[in-house]
């Protein structure tokens, strides 16, 4: 889902699938795992849900030699209608009834995440870990903010414009200009919520190391400064401050926050590094700044995002619904409301509808606030308010 809202963000408007898995994958036999019932259905209306106007396969029939003969099509090697068929032809001839409903929905969220091209390259060629981290965290908190049911858009480090949004989510922004830096603080201090990961100011946009301590211009909204910095394993927090558990862990890259305004969220559980914070949280005009300084699990991860998704009214404290239920909505060509529940579990599930009086799509039924909606195994109910 993570790439429906990337290119509907960069787009600013829907967007086409025009490549997406039939029955299985892969270049040989090996890691062959095809859908289980249901989930081809529930994955065309998941990309719908986050705006896709149209998803297209690739490919119509599974070829018979070459690299990809076991990256299998619609159709399987024999050219008959199979499972997979079948369940594409449903999805089908239900689009073809109420089709007209979903599409160009339109989609508003309230949080964003930051994305640096930038920072991706310059963390890809001076990286902190084996892999990408700066894409770890961008879909780690992505994750984390799709699983509590908070939609999120992307805005575009080049020209990033926060207008509108009250919660922001800034992967390690390692490349970055005075200016976006400036946007940034105003953003916070104006009333605006920020969860930001480690290097963030750490170099200009040229990819160049500032000459000041290190959060550069972001040490005022930070509220910390730092000079050392220091690769670690996993390193776990003390006293599990967000009741994280087995998963209360910390992990390759420290930096040995001082604070200055900001309130130390967690420390450290370790001899050494236990007398820096390992997460802070700095309040500065209307707003606050989360600032983690090493990398997280995605239990804490979650914890933290939903702590302040509630703070800022984007998730209630009652009757909310999280993974792997998702809900996912926007407005369509008739200026009504489309409500999409997504059930991404093997197991039927039943959740109160709290939204205004709508139709159920599917079975064409009435729903009013404090009814019962059932949702199958790898299912999906679409309202319509």
């Amino acid at each position: 889902m993570w790439a429906d809202d990337f290119y509907r963000s960069l787009k600013k408007n829907n967007h086409l699938i025009t490549e997406t898995n039939a029955q299985t994958t892969g270049w040989d036999p090996r890691g062959q795992y095809p859908p289980f019932d249901g989930q081809a259905r529930l994955f065309v209306y998941s990309h719908l849900a986050g705006g896709a106007n149209m998803v297209e396969y690739w490919h119509w029939h599974s070829i018979h030699y070459g690299q990809e003969t076991y990256w299998k099509g619609v159709i399987g090697h024999d050219l008959e209608p199979n499972r997979f068929y079948n369940e594409f032809s449903k999805t089908a001839h239900e689009l073809r009834k109420i089709g007209p409903k979903l599409v160009n929905l339109k989609i508003k969220n309230r949080a964003a995440i930051l994305y640096s091209r930038a920072s991706d390259f310059g963390l890809s060629y001076m990286p902190i870990k084996e892999g990408n981290a700066y894409m770890e965290v961008l879909r780690q908190m992505h994750r984390a903010a799709f699983r509590q049911n908070i939609g999120v858009d992307f805005v575009l480090a080049e020209n990033a414009d926060f207008t509108g949004y009250d919660l922001l989510f800034v992967p390690p922004l390692y490349v970055a200009s005075d200016e976006l830096l400036q946007n940034i603080s105003a953003f916070v201090k104006n009333g605006g919520h920020v969860i930001m990961s480690v290097k963030s100011g750490f170099c200009d946009e040229n990819n160049v190391v500032r000459h000041v301590r290190a959060p550069g211009p972001l040490r005022e909204v930070c509220g910390f400064f730092y000079q050392e910095f220091s690769s670690a394993s996993s390193i776990p927090l003390k006293e599990d401050p967000f009741k994280a558990g087995q998963n209360n862990i910390t992990k390759t890259w420290i930096e040995f926050l001082i604070p200055e305004t900001a309130k130390p969220l967690a420390f450290y559980d370790d001899p050494f590094f236990g007398k820096y914070p390992a997460i802070t949280e700095n309040r500065f005009g209307k707003g606050s700044l989360i600032y983690q300084g090493c990398l997280v699990s995605d239990e804490i991860q979650s914890s933290l995002v939903s702590q302040k998704a509630r703070e800022t009214g984007l998730i209630s404290e009652e009757n909310h619904i999280t993974y792997p239920v998702v809900i996912r909505h926007g407005t369509n060509d008739y200026g009504r409301t489309i409500r999409y529940y997504l059930n991404y579990s093997d197991k039927s599930a039943s959740i109160v509808y709290s939204s205004n009086k709508g139709t159920n799509l599917f079975s064409n039924s009435s729903l009013k606030k404090g009814d019962e909606i059932m949702i199958d195994p790898w299912g999906v109910v679409i309202v319509e308010e």
